[in-house]
């Protein structure tokens, strides 16, 4: 565009020197707003910001009067893992374009214990099918890498976004002892921490956990800390959903604050939250807790999403013993009678030995089917499913066998939405110092996604910020943009708008910037963010993905 106000209509794409005039300045360190102008040259880097700049004959001319220029906000928690190889329609990663539309253009990936490397090349068939519930599927001649380096090169090849990657605690345990619940010997330990230090050496951002996901579940605290100690001495965040976000929400807190305390590590606590009603009230016991660390000279810090849905892989319906060995036994145990009685009695009654998500979902009505082979399944709650097929008792044996043949039938590469938390709770982490944003995002593009996809960033301005008044748009800026590159090491390349930085921005309309997915409708673009740019090349304008959109390696960095 050559001028003209940017909220007028359509514009054709163009590259090249630009100035964003007119408009608010947000650069990412938390102060105030300044009225000023950007100017960004043709590699792609912020060369000047002042008032009143002077176009220069060859500049396009932005006139973003009535907006507010930020740095591109940074996906502290996303499963994009997979689909950032993968383009769509607009040209955009399957992954990318979800986050861009949002202002979004920094990503980072293997969390929750779960990375895409490293893999042994005869394991990566049974692997891929393993993590598809969580960062779903990619054609088996698109999956070429095996070490945690050569995934890393292959996300930054493809990806429209920067990323950054974590390496995943049970990818590694897998890579090294397999699926088994047991402990691990010395030598295998000792593995372990080894695949862990290649990992970082390879770029790996940090270390992350899922205790509530198997095989990490099986793993001691003792376990968690000698691999801790690992990204400890390397300078690397361990981020973690920890073992409990339910009934053991204390104890599971304690026991990951007692590991940053023996290690030094940076604990980075993954989706805040307190699951299910009967624990909302211990939010307020949890962030005690962490302040109390912090005062102590824990290093922690945190993201929450803005939603009270979750979303996560089916497989969390299982007692983690269902899994022991891996996804082809439990394919193999769960048509026997006395495991399904088993496991029926343990969701039913056990919120104790395992982060029961039935029990906090408040049974079959809280949980929803976000992904499934079969198109029929998807967007339906599992009550629905289940009185589809004749049974009226949710409780029963045969409501309970439905559920286990869905399981069977789609090999459990199924994604699901939980229904579980609060808003007050919501706002009361959100509001946290040392809290960022990640949307935890599912991809699911043959499913319907949780909303937090394509939402979440437009949400957190539009209704936390301006409605609820959760914080300001300078702190929710913040939030978003320097305090988040900061958890990953990352303040040097992302979060800051500032002369001789990459121009990775994103000019929006604090006055009505606001999400518009739901849960019906998930991939609803927000309104209000008008442009955004990475490395000086405009990949979004309203909702709209660029023709073309490259890889951000290409882009300036």
């Amino acid at each position: 565009m050559a001028s003209g106000a940017a909220h007028e209509g359509a514009e054709n794409w163009w590259s090249g020197p630009f100035l964003i005039a007119g408009g608010d300045v947000l650069d990412g360190t938390g102060t105030d707003a300044i009225r000023c102008d950007v100017r960004v040259d043709g590699t792609g880097r912020v060369i000047e910001i002042g008032r009143d700049l002077a176009p220069g004959h060859d500049e396009h001319i932005v006139d973003a009067t009535g907006l507010t220029t930020a740095p591109g906000f940074v996906d502290l928690h996303s499963h994009s893992d997979l689909y950032t190889v993968l383009r769509d329609g607009t040209g955009a990663p399957i992954g990318d374009h979800p986050k861009l539309i949002q202002g979004c253009t920094a990503q980072v990936f293997g969390q929750d214990g779960i990375s895409a490397a490293p893999v042994h090349e005869e394991d990566r068939d049974s692997f891929a099918a393993y993590i598809a519930g969580l960062d779903g599927r990619l054609p088996a001649e698109r999956w070429t890498w095996s070490t945690f380096g050569e995934y890393l090169s292959e996300l930054r090849r493809h990806s429209s976004t920067r990323v950054l990657a974590l390496a995943g605690h049970s990818t590694i345990r897998r890579y090294v002892m397999g699926m088994e619940s047991r402990a691990p010997s010395t030598d295998e330990l000792q593995k372990m921490q080894g695949a862990l230090a290649t990992a970082i050496d390879q770029g790996a951002a940090g270390f992350s956990t899922g205790l509530v996901y198997a095989p990490a579940a099986y793993a001691t605290t003792d376990e968690v800390a000698a691999l801790c100690e690992v990204a400890a001495a390397k300078g690397r965040p361990f981020f973690v959903h920890v073992r409990s976000e339910s009934e053991l929400l204390e104890e599971a807190t304690d026991e990951v604050i007692e590991v940053a305390e023996r290690t030094g590590v940076h604990l980075h606590y993954s989706h805040i939250k307190t699951a299910g009603k009967s624990n909302w009230a211990k939010a307020e016991s949890l962030v005690r807790k962490i302040d109390a660390a912090i005062g102590s000279g824990v290093a922690v810090s945190a993201d929450v999403h803005p939603y009270t849905a979750g979303s996560t892989t089916a497989n969390v319906l299982l007692p983690p013993w269902v899994l022991d060995g891996g996804r082809e036994k439990a394919l193999a145990r769960l048509p026997d009678a006395e495991v399904r009685r088993r496991v029926r009695h343990e969701l039913m009654h056990d919120v104790t030995s395992w982060d029961n998500w039935y029990a906090f979902s408040e049974g079959w009505p809280g949980l929803v089917v976000a992904e499934a082979s079969q198109p029929g399944l998807i967007g339906r709650s599992f009550a629905d499913i289940i009185v589809s097929k004749g049974v009226s008792n949710l409780d029963s044996i045969e409501a309970f066998d439905v559920v286990f043949d869905l399981l069977l039938d789609e090999q459990l590469a199924v994604s699901l939405i939980s229904f579980n938390n609060v808003e007050e709770n919501i706002a009361r982490f959100m509001s946290q110092p040392y809290c960022s944003i990640g949307s935890d995002g599912v991809v699911n593009p043959g499913g319907r996604p949780h909303p937090r996809l394509y939402g979440t960033f437009t949400r957190v301005l539009g209704h936390f910020v301006r409605t609820l008044g959760v914080m300001s748009l300078p702190e929710a800026v913040y939030k978003m943009t320097g305090q988040a590159a900061a958890v990953v090491g990352a303040e040097a390349s992302l979060g800051r708008l500032a002369p001789g930085r990459s121009a990775d921005l994103v000019l929006f309309d604090a006055a009505t910037v606001m999400d518009e997915a739901t849960y019906d409708d998930p991939r609803q673009p927000g309104v209000g963010v008008e442009y955004v740019w990475v490395g000086g090349r405009l990949v979004t304008q309203r909702g709209q993905s660029a023709p073309e959109v490259l890889p951000a390696a290409a882009a300036g960095s």
